[in-house]
């Protein structure tokens, strides 16, 4: 039950998030619609991650690299299976929903929906660490949103791309969040050298405040035309 309660708690934040990300367009019914809709997208795009990984997986493991190389074996899970797979099935659910209206669609709103996808995914995902967590990191996931920091990055660089029409930035919008996330997760490998740890600190440090910055970016732009008029044009 305490578990739980953590668990609860640790929503808070992400379901803020949603609600500061749907209000980007207070009058705007049907934009606010999508978000409700994505939002409750978790179990689909968890669907579509688990699909994806068995599809590298498999042939992975039937070429008896994994077997041979453990360390390998383990940087080919952290960044396809995992980074890889996990962010372009996020990416392809908020995609349907900024492609939907696209002559409306503007760059605030790409930055939205691949968030909410984040979030969405995040709040499933976290649903089912609570059996094998304790209180501590259940609050402390909540509170980090760790899948959040690399979507706001994506949708950034990816939307800068479309708007600007420079392919390099929505390149980037897929690679650097990617890398990341994959190396957030190799560093979480027992046995790594002691300076390693270090490395991941900074990495989550290095999110938390990209994260906070980009609520407060966000927040701004809400009045400038070059983030809320239409990109696909």
């Amino acid at each position: 039950m305490v578990l739980i309660i953590a668990l609860i708690l640790s929503f808070i934040p992400s379901i803020l998030m949603f609600f500061f990300l749907r209000n980007n367009r207070k009058n705007d019914e049907e934009y606010k619609k999508d978000c409700t809709r994505l939002l409750f997208q978790g179990i689909a795009i968890c669907g579509v991650v688990m699909l994806l990984g068995a599809l590298f997986r498999i042939p992975w493991n039937m070429s008896g690299i994994a077997k041979d190389k453990p360390m390998l074996d383990r940087l080919f899970v952290c960044f396809v299976v995992n980074a890889f797979c996990e962010e372009t099935a996020k990416f392809l659910f908020a995609r349907k929903y900024f492609m939907k209206n696209r002559e409306k669609t503007s760059r605030l709103d790409i930055i939205s929906f691949l968030t909410i996808s984040a979030i969405s995914f995040a709040l499933l995902e976290d649903i089912v660490y609570v059996f094998g967590t304790n209180i501590a990191q259940i609050i402390i996931r909540g509170v980090l949103m760790g899948h959040v920091p690399n979507q706001l990055m994506m949708g950034q660089l990816y939307g800068k791309g479309i708007a600007e029409k420079k392919p390099v930035f929505r390149f980037l919008g897929f690679v650097v969040p990617m890398l990341m996330h994959g190396l957030y997760n190799f560093l979480l490998t027992p046995d790594l050298p002691e300076w390693t740890a270090f490395v991941e600190i900074g990495l989550v440090a290095f999110e938390f405040i990209y994260m906070i910055r980009m609520i407060f970016f966000i927040r701004k732009k809400r009045n400038d035309p070059e983030f809320t008029c239409p990109v696909f044009h």
